[in-house]
């Protein structure tokens, strides 16, 4: 039985794998996490539930252990497989990235799950178009999963993806690629690609750089044509200092543009704004609201700093003596999980948690884009909230709750992009 895991999910994985172990099958362990931290699942209490850890890529290391345990072959042979041999567990060498156009078509028909992903309310599915990122970002493990590479698919294997996921349902697609836009070029003659193959009727999403985007108009207007509708930016700062600390370039003039073209193409703006860095006070972490309703953005994350194992971002915040928290259920992102010099991580946490209350106000719902593009979805999912918040405001106008009870509240539930503004 295969797991994969990132560092937040892996605490939900091992009951899983000891249920498949007491069944009697062996467990293999396998992506973000366990490639990054393979040595402390090693030693830990819990590495027993784990017979072996596929390090990096999957699709190689994985067949070719199937194919030495049916065979009798030696295991050492199996580059990128962590294995147990007596009571310690031995590290084969790592696996070269693979030639990602010799990676076969996922096979879809072998889903247990086939309902439930959705986005606006349609059906989704994901199509990988490339692997890697050949920037330096402090705080992102892909450089230890990949190294420093950008890997491209071949078109028509993407495009035979794309029909495949249309044909299994799928009436909206997300490409999930590292960094998609790396290549503009590329990513322009895929538009057309998508123009061409009649497949510009589907909807797509994407999580995109700021500065790639940013860079070219005609990219944007070729995203529209082939049906893109939804891009993911990653903005990350406002700040130049905080920038340098995430190992990210200046990035507010790329925002501006990158932003502006997308509106201008009715396309839904999403954007990761990432707060409580090391020199982040109060007002630091609202400049990044500001931001986000500056630019109108549709869908804020307001991320906070997560010291991921292994980056280089961890080691200079250990070194800094700021991380106030090891246990990898809170390293989603959204949870506050390190001290700044001016604030404790409960405040960071708090002040974020405030944010996602204050913003999707009535200015919002003026200028947000995605009650036209999704009119249906829009008014049932605001029909559904309605209630929630109005309760929510009735508390605090008869002084039963405080906005710190909601906190509270949705903090325990780990809840924390809801919120209510004060009245």
């Amino acid at each position: 039985v295969g797991l994969s895991c990132m560092s937040f999910q892996y605490h939900a994985m091992l009951p899983l794998a000891k249920m498949a172990k007491e069944s009697g099958a062996a467990t293999v362990f396998g992506g973000y996490h366990p490639t990054l931290n393979y040595d402390e699942i090693a030693d830990s209490e819990e590495g027993r539930l784990a017979d072996y850890v596929v390090r990096g890529e999957g699709e190689g290391t994985f067949r070719e252990l199937i194919q030495a345990i049916d065979d009798g072959r030696d295991l050492a042979e199996v580059k990128g497989l962590s294995y147990w041999k007596g009571d310690k567990m031995v590290h084969n060498p790592p696996r070269p990235v693979l030639d990602v156009s010799e990676i076969e078509l996922p096979n879809r028909d072998s889903r247990l799950i086939t309902k439930g992903f959705q986005s606006f309310g349609m059906a989704i599915d994901s199509v990988e178009t490339s692997r890697g990122c050949t920037n330096g970002c402090k705080f992102c493990s892909i450089q230890q999963m990949y190294g420093l590479s950008f890997r491209r698919y071949p078109f028509e294997r993407i495009l035979d993806d794309i029909r495949d996921a249309e044909a299994h349902g799928a009436k909206s697609i997300f490409f999930p690629d590292d960094n998609m836009t790396l290549d503009v070029k590329r990513m322009e003659r895929l538009c057309d690609a998508i123009v061409e193959a009649g497949l510009d009727h589907l909807k797509y999403k994407v999580q995109a750089s700021a500065r790639g985007i940013g860079s070219s108009r005609r990219l944007v207007e070729k995203m529209a044509k082939a049906g893109f509708d939804g891009v993911f930016l990653g903005i990350e700062n406002t700040s130049k200092e905080n920038l340098k600390f995430l190992g990210k370039g200046k990035m507010s003039d790329n925002a501006d543009k990158a932003v502006e073209y997308m509106h201008d193409n009715d396309i839904i703006v999403s954007a990761g704004l990432i707060g409580g860095n090391p020199e982040d006070d109060a007002e630091d972490l609202w400049s990044n609201f500001k931001l986000a309703r500056k630019l109108k953005v549709d869908i804020p994350i307001f991320y906070i700093s997560t010291p991921y194992p292994k980056t280089e971002m961890r080691a200079e915040l250990k070194e800094m003596g700021l991380i106030s928290c090891d246990d990898y259920r809170y390293y989603d992102g959204l949870h506050a999980n390190l001290n700044t010099k001016h604030l404790t991580a409960e405040m960071v946490q708090y002040i974020t948690w405030e944010m996602n209350a204050r913003y999707y106000d009535l200015a919002w719902f003026r200028y947000t884009k995605i009650k036209r593009l999704y009119p249906k979805w829009f008014l049932k999912e605001t029909l559904r909230l309605v209630p929630f918040y109005a309760k929510r405001k009735l508390g605090l106008l008869l002084r039963l709750k405080t906005p710190r009870d909601y906190f509270k509240e949705d903090l325990e539930r780990g809840e924390l992009c809801k919120g209510v503004a004060d009245v």
